[in-house]
């Protein structure tokens, strides 16, 4: 069950529902594999589904992966990246593209760095990342900023420009613990819905909506995750805001847009509560709660 505050003991039971999916597709396919679970577990069973020939090898050097763990291009990996540019405006891929890169001495110091800014600001969002994330892909091309693919679940991916420093002064690492945060959130939400759904089916026939995050009109199951996104986001920022000694504006002015974001996203929701369930309901109410300048 998904509570908008981190919670790694909920998270845990939904990730092992995950893989309990996972490994029951597996073995009801006859496929074996030495991983208990992890994004090429789950991408192998994605593909027995589809009737795709299943190769269990083409994942073995991460099959079994530390928490958070960056990881370089492969198979699994680059299908998720050519799924995502797919789902792009036309015309985004032919134009600048996106594909899967590997990490560099630098990325991993940087890496380091955003994950001790997430425990000194931040420990129980932290702890729910390590549970539900067990690889970070980087990517390059300016077509994808960032996504999850339920196909690979419990992988991010992150435009390595989200390593650096922004235009406006936000540092590199806490730029890239906010695309943690954005990405893991999602892998969070996409684990939670398979037992405890967010939406009736009658949101099915609700249309697109416009959302904060995409320029493109979205379903309103991407617009309940955005409202969860944009929440959390918002709330880390806040905690930063109490632990960085520098580039305070900058981090300000991110705060900022990123509660108008979350606010729209909460509003255009309440406009279709009908189609909520009481766990949608509840855990929309918990956004709001987290925007709230005592909610840390």
């Amino acid at each position: 069950m998904l509570r908008v505050a981190p919670d790694a003991l909920e998270a845990t039971r939904d990730e092992e529902a995950v893989r309990r999916v996972a490994q029951g597709v597996l073995a009801a396919a006859g496929v074996r594999t030495a991983a208990a679970a992890g994004p090429v577990v789950v991408a192998a069973a994605f593909a027995v589904q589809a009737g795709l020939r299943v190769d269990m090898t083409e994942g073995q050097k991460t099959a079994t992966c530390s928490p958070l763990e960056p990881v370089g291009p492969a198979p699994y990996l680059a299908r998720s990246v050519a799924r995502a540019l797919a789902t792009r405006p036309e015309g985004a891929e032919a134009t600048s593209g996106s594909q899967l890169t590997g990490w560099q001495r630098a990325d991993h110091a940087i890496l380091d760095r955003c994950r001790a800014a997430l425990a000194d600001a931040w420990p129980e969002m932290l702890a729910e990342l390590r549970v539900c994330v067990a690889q970070v892909a980087l990517l390059e091309g300016r077509a994808i900023d960032g996504f999850t693919d339920f196909a690979t679940h419990g992988a991010l991916y992150i435009n390595r420009a989200r390593l650096g420093a922004s235009p406006l002064g936000l540092p590199g690492p806490v730029r890239f613990a906010e695309a943690l945060v954005h990405e893991g959130t999602h892998t969070r939400c996409n684990a939670a819905q398979l037992s405890n759904p967010f939406l009736t089916p009658a949101a099915g026939g609700t249309g697109l909506v416009r959302t904060p995050l995409r320029s493109d009109p979205r379903p309103l199951a991407g617009l309940f995750q955005q409202a969860v996104v944009l929440a959390r986001c918002t709330a880390l920022y806040r905690r930063l805001l109490n632990t960085e000694s520098t580039a305070t504006a900058a981090l300000t002015a991110r705060h900022d847009r990123l509660s108008d974001g979350a606010r729209q996203a909460i509003g255009t929701l309440r406009q279709h509560s009908a189609t909520l369930t009481q766990h949608g309901l509840a855990v929309l109410g918990e956004c709001d709660a987290l925007l709230r300048p005592t909610a840390v």
